[in-house]
């Protein structure tokens, strides 16, 4: 059964089926050919996978991120990031990072914020100066940070699956989503100053940023909302989600007067679009891990790690390299659906925090994002630019690596990840 699984799914995988039908197709097979059961079978156990009301919070989150986007926020953050970051050289590539850690408050997803908010940069860094390399770089890799700032959709995915709390994942997200935003800005400093970019005129003033502030404080509430009211438990983060979209359009309808009903419209069907996409690969995901675990397929690589090493620190880099690897191939949902039910309870055994151990993992996909041949962020990026991954990749690399040193003090010292998570004990 597990051989069948296996090369059938890496078959079809490998003839370029889309991920949703090749882990589908792979499952059913097993079922029918080789279990004999029915159609019925099959579809109940797509259900259970998404069938989770934590999961409810996907269309909420991805819903609010595309009303705030529409709704005059964008130019806004613009503004106030350039007036705190956009004096320091390389000013414009340090926009870009805060901005898409401010974004990511808002739309929880990475590919999101490399088409909307990222990309209003890159017409801007070139016409400054910046190389194109460098600008794409600078877009998809800060866009990643969409998914570990709450809210975030693979966090969401991930509380489902696990059954832990998607507010203390929430909460778990913040720091290392600050650590990556500033290594980014570390080396895109370095790299500004490479390419002798012009540095900005004038300087920090006070005056500047109360003036941003005043004019993007609806877009800068949306995250506060959303983690305040999780914290303090009023709300769940599902619902925390409906309060997002409520906010979302009161913001750009009422307070900026910019939401049209062809914005709204757009946000519904790319909605549909968006969430439709995960929940089928959630489904086809549950039934194939369904089959593997029932075939032993846990328990084999259970034995095979535990037998290697039962040290956690060992366990957890050993996890997160998988989650490096595969991610490079596949789909991150697909990935989380598939893998997290098979080696998150070996990572608990061995005392690994649940909180660390996912945050981290997202932390690791989010770099899946802009690594070839599946990462999705390089590519928008690139394609906006009209330029390969090719050339933009060994200038990416670097960012690449500033993101696995923040991996690397987080799990030496996990308790700075844990720190916001104590508001909710």
């Amino acid at each position: 059964m597990i051989a069948w699984l296996l090369i059938s799914f890496f078959v079809m995988l490998g003839l370029g089926v889309p991920i949703a039908m090749s882990l589908g197709l792979s499952a059913m097979g097993g079922i029918l050919l080789l279990h004999g059961a029915g159609p019925v079978t099959i579809a109940q156990r797509m259900f259970e996978g998404m069938n989770s009301f934590a999961l409810l919070a996907i269309p909420l989150y991805t819903f609010a991120g595309f009303t705030m986007s529409k709704g005059g926020i964008s130019k806004r953050l613009m503004d106030f990031c350039y007036a705190i970051v956009g004096h320091i050289y390389g000013g414009l590539a340090h926009v870009n990072v805060l901005s898409s850690m401010i974004f990511a408050g808002i739309s929880g997803s990475a590919v999101a914020d490399t088409a909307g908010v990222s990309g209003m940069f890159m017409p801007e860094m070139i016409r400054k100066g910046y190389s194109k390399k460098l600008t794409v770089a600078v877009t998809a890799i800060s866009s990643t940070i969409g998914i570990i700032i709450p809210p975030s959709i693979p966090m969401v995915v991930i509380a489902g699956i696990c059954g832990i709390s998607t507010g203390k994942l929430f909460l778990g997200g913040i720091i290392p989503g600050v650590f990556c935003g500033l290594a980014q800005m570390i080396v895109a400093y370095f790299f500004s100053k490479k390419e002798g970019v012009q540095k900005e005129e004038g300087h920090f003033e006070l005056k500047a940023v109360g003036k941003g502030f005043m004019e993007s404080w609806p877009a800068l509430l949306m995250p506060i909302i959303i983690v305040g009211t999780i914290t303090t438990g009023i709300v769940s983060p599902t619902e925390a989600g409906a309060i997002a979209v409520v906010y979302g359009l009161f913001a750009g309808g009422i307070i900026y007067r910019e939401l049209t009903w062809e914005d709204i419209r757009f946000a519904f069907v790319e909605t549909a679009k968006t969430s439709g996409k995960i929940f089928v690969v959630i489904g086809a995901a549950k039934l194939y891990t369904v089959l593997l675990t029932t075939a032993g397929f846990d328990k084999w690589v259970a034995n095979t790690m535990l037998g290697f090493t039962t040290n956690p620190t060992i366990i957890l880099i050993m996890i997160l390299l998988i989650f490096f690897v595969v991610t490079m191939f596949m789909e991150s949902i697909a990935t989380l659906t598939l893998f997290m039910p098979i080696l998150f309870p070996i990572a608990t055994s061995v005392g690994i925090d649940p909180i660390v151990l996912s945050v981290l993992i997202t932390v690791v996909i989010g770099i899946g994002l802009v690594t070839p041949p599946v990462g999705m962020c390089i590519y928008v990026a690139c394609d906006l630019q009209d330029i390969r991954v090719g050339e933009v990749f060994p200038t990416l690399l670097p960012f690449i690596g500033a993101t696995f040193v923040c991996i690397a003090i987080f799990i030496a010292f996990p308790q700075l990840l844990l720190l916001p998570t104590y508001l909710m004990r």
